[in-house]
């Protein structure tokens, strides 16, 4: 009866231990269940290439997430994968070959854990390059047969440019110093065809604060000494200063009249602000003493951007000065107000195409470009080189039959493919772009040569 006993529980535990090890088996199984399942749903993330769109659309890689622009740039031939992400790209590998043999669902397993996060940035910045080329400076000079006759002699002009810290500000988007610099420029090449010119700046001195008023207010400096017009020379004039304290518009008028006390010629003086008076100086009443006693000078006000309170004031100055008052909301108005007419030479006119853009320009922008799509393709080289990668850990450990592996390879290459020539395709398109801006500016000069030999023509001009 003992042994019948004993016999009865070991059956009963065996049984026990049996059913026990049944269920085991059967979670587990359905664990592993679960897991392939989990892993092919997250494969429905992963769409195919068939634009720039679709490109920016991909989301990073699990285990390359956080891999820098910088690494992804390196030679994919000098690099591999970290230690970590190759332990990880091992174990889930194993996962996907027990969930999957379908050569499409492991390639796309591949880009779900690899894919570079970095298209997105990279395309986008491509997208936006805009080509560099100057704007070529076309004045529409419109002379009437009255102004002709009426021109005075060659004279002075006397530009004074408003440098004070209100200047910091933008306007559509744009500082409002470099706007001002950029038309001053323009200014000075066309005052230049008939006067000498010479450039003053003020509130370029100092800071805004109270301790720096009195250094600012003093900072009134001639930057272009009197003299004829000199493109490299004015240029660099400008680019000495920026914009930084108060605005000693008096003073800067008083500075005006010594420099031109001594002089014969008409003389001009042009001021262009964005303010009012701030360093308690009367600049109505310094107008005045310009003009007084002399009918060949004159103060002229360009207010840029400028409030009521501003514009009331400056109004103000060139109607004492005997001038005129121009208004200029942003940089388009501003050069246009700044444009005197006058008619180019016949050299000049000879000369003229070459304010358009010339072939090496041109070449010159298709590097910049470049510069902005290089990346991209190296970035799929280096992210190719991953799958090539992951691939191999498959073959490694026999978890794929060679045909299976043959026919991802296959859908690797076709994709990064058909990427690269995404990007070239965008390329030329972006170069075609930038050629025609370029034929766009040179059909703008030639229009605009034209027109200037139809008026000289028209005047009898011979030079």
């Amino acid at each position: 009866m003992l042994v019948l006993f004993l016999v009865a529980c070991n059956d009963e535990q065996d049984a026990a231990s049996g059913d026990e090890q049944t269920t085991n088996d059967e979670q587990n199984e359905a664990v592993e269940e679960a897991e392939e399942e989990s892993i092919l749903d997250e494969l429905e993330s992963v769409t195919e290439i068939e634009s720039r769109e679709d490109m920016k659309a991909q989301q990073a890689g699990t285990l390359v997430s956080d891999i820098t622009l910088e690494q992804e740039l390196e030679d994919p031939t000098d690099k591999e994968l970290a230690p970590s992400v190759v332990t990880n790209l091992e174990e889930e590998s194993e996962k996907i070959a027990q969930a999957t043999q379908d050569p499409d669902e492991i390639n796309k397993a591949f880009i779900h854990l690899l894919g570079t996060p970095h298209y997105q940035e990279l395309i986008e910045k491509a997208e936006e390059f805009e080509p560099d080329f100057e704007d070529p400076f076309l004045p529409d000079p419109g002379k009437s047969e009255e102004e002709i006759e009426n021109e005075p002699a060659n004279g002075k002009a006397i530009i004074l440019l408003d440098a004070s810290s209100s200047m910091l500000l933008s306007v559509d988007n744009e500082v409002k110093m470099d706007i001002a610099k950029d038309a001053v420029e323009r200014f000075g090449e066309t005052i230049g065809q008939d006067n000498d010119v010479s450039l003053v700046v003020y509130g370029h001195k100092g800071s805004e604060s109270e301790a720096d008023k009195e250094l600012s207010c003093n900072g009134i400096e001639e930057i272009y000494p009197m003299s004829s017009y000199d493109e490299a020379e004015f240029a660099d004039a400008l680019s000495s200063f920026e914009s930084k304290g108060y605005t000693p518009l008096a003073g800067a008028i008083q500075k005006a009249a010594d420099m031109s006390s001594d002089f014969t010629e008409p003389t001009t003086v042009y001021v262009v602000s964005d303010g009012v008076e701030t360093c308690d100086g009367d600049p109505v009443e310094e107008a005045e003493i310009f003009v007084e006693d002399s009918e060949d000078k004159s103060v002229n006000i360009i207010g840029f951007n400028v409030d009521q309170d501003a514009e009331e004031q400056l109004k103000a100055v060139s109607d004492a000065g005997e001038g005129e008052y121009f208004s200029a909301d942003n940089a388009d108005e501003l050069k246009t107000t700044i444009e005197q007419k006058w008619l180019p030479s016949r050299i000049d006119l000879a000369w003229a195409f070459t304010k358009a853009p010339d072939s090496w320009e041109i070449l010159a922008e298709y590097d910049r470009f470049d510069e902005d799509v290089n990346p991209i393709k190296a970035v799929i080289d280096s992210e190719a080189s991953r799958y090539s990668e992951a691939l191999q850990i498959l073959n490694d450990r026999d978890l794929v039959e060679p045909e299976v592996s043959e026919e991802v390879r296959e859908l690797m290459q076709e994709r990064s493919s058909k990427m690269q020539d995404l990007i070239s395709d965008f390329s030329t398109e972006k170069k075609d772009e930038v050629e025609a801006i370029a034929d766009e500016i040179r059909e703008e000069v030639d229009e605009w040569t034209e027109e200037m030999r139809k008026q000289k023509d028209e005047r009898g001009d011979l030079f």
